[in-house]
This record gives structure tokens, C-alpha cells and sequence, in this order.
């Protein structure tokens, strides 16, 4: 019982400083500038390009994710909309892999949209199998509520994707990620 305490505590304590994890061995790739605007995102040393690859998984069953593109929706009737997020994954591994990942937007003011539990109405993108060389482009969605918060995502955001692996339909989704990736999204990307 102890032991179990102990890892909970690491854990929490892990989650709440905002690490990064990758899989062993992975750099991050991709090449791009950080715009001026940008200079008040919560972005760290791991933090990628917009156009920036990394790989997740490990042994057969790897990833190569990036961002694909965002899509702004119509106002609801309440004010609110959705942004939607679209997160390539290629599988370079040799094993079918399928994920559930969960985004999170987060503006130079530090307003963030969406994370775990709560993108695309708390269930997050879910692959299908994703067969080896082939790529999946799943859909996810933050909901923002005002043209204000809309103004202050295009001015530049740091988008963070929670991965987690979901091997059997008979295992639920751990809403621990076993992948954490960010994102620096351009100014005028989200508009």
C-alpha cells in the first residue's frame, strides 16, 4: 500500500509541473522560428515547432505525430464554439498501433481550452488501428466561448496533445498519458 502511495504521489506531482515525457531515444525535429508575439507562451526547451515531428511509442509500435491543421467552427446559440484540432499520426512501427489523445490550447495570457478529460466533450480524438506506413489524421475539439477568446488564440498559442495508448477495446483509457507533446502554434493559424 505504501509502494502504491508513494507512486501516486510521484505521479501527481509530475502532471501537476507540466513534464514532457518522450519516448527514450526521440528528439524532436522540425524547423521554425518563434515569433515575437510569442515571447509569453508557456513553452520549455521540448516544445516543438508548428511544423515540427516527434516519435512516440517504442520498440514496434511507434508514432510519428504532428500538428495537421485547425478548423474554426460557427457560434452556437450560447456564444460558444469549437475549435477543431487535427493531430497527424504516422505509424512507423512494424505493430498496428491505436491511440486516444486529448489537445489543450493555451493562449500568451495563459487561458487554456480543452485537456484531459475535457477535449472533444471528455472523450478526446480516438484512432482507429493505425497499420504500419500508414497515416491517421483524427479529429478532436477544444470549445471556446467568446470572439475574445477566439482574438487571443490567433494571436499565437501553445497547443499540448495527451497521448495514450489503447491496446484492447477491453481496457478502459487511463487518463494518465503515457505521450506529452507541445506544440507552438503560429499567430494567424487559429482564426
Amino acid at each position: 500500500m505504501k509502494k502504491i502511495l508513494i507512486v501516486i504521489i510521484i505521479l501527481s506531482t509530475l502532471l501537476a509541473a507540466g513534464c514532457t515525457s518522450q519516448s527514450s531515444g526521440t528528439t524532436p525535429s522540425g524547423t521554425g522560428t518563434m515569433p515575437q508575439a510569442q515571447e509569453t507562451l508557456p513553452v520549455n526547451k521540448n516544445t516543438l515547432p508548428m511544423n515540427g515531428h516527434t516519435i512516440i511509442g517504442s520498440g514496434n509500435r511507434t508514432l510519428d505525430v504532428s500538428v495537421d491543421s485547425f478548423e474554426v467552427g460557427s457560434v452556437y446559440d450560447n456564444g460558444n464554439r469549437d475549435i477543431t484540432v487535427y493531430i497527424a499520426a504516422i505509424n512507423t512501427g512494424t505493430e498496428p498501433e491505436r491511440m486516444v489523445w486529448f489537445s489543450k490550447l493555451t493562449d500568451s495570457k495563459g487561458k487554456s481550452y480543452g485537456g484531459i478529460g475535457i477535449s472533444h466533450a471528455g472523450s478526446g480524438a480516438r484512432s482507429g488501428w493505425i497499420l504500419p506506413n500508414i497515416t491517421e489524421a483524427a479529429r478532436d475539439y477544444v470549445t471556446i466561448h467568446s470572439d475574445l477568446d477566439l482574438a487571443g488564440l490567433s494571436k499565437g498559442a501553445v497547443l499540448d496533445v495527451y497521448f495514450m495508448e489503447k491496446p484492447s477495446d477491453d481496457i478502459p483509457v487511463s487518463m494518465v498519458p503515457d505521450y506529452h507533446v507541445s506544440w507552438i502554434i503560429d499567430p494567424g493559424t487559429i482564426h
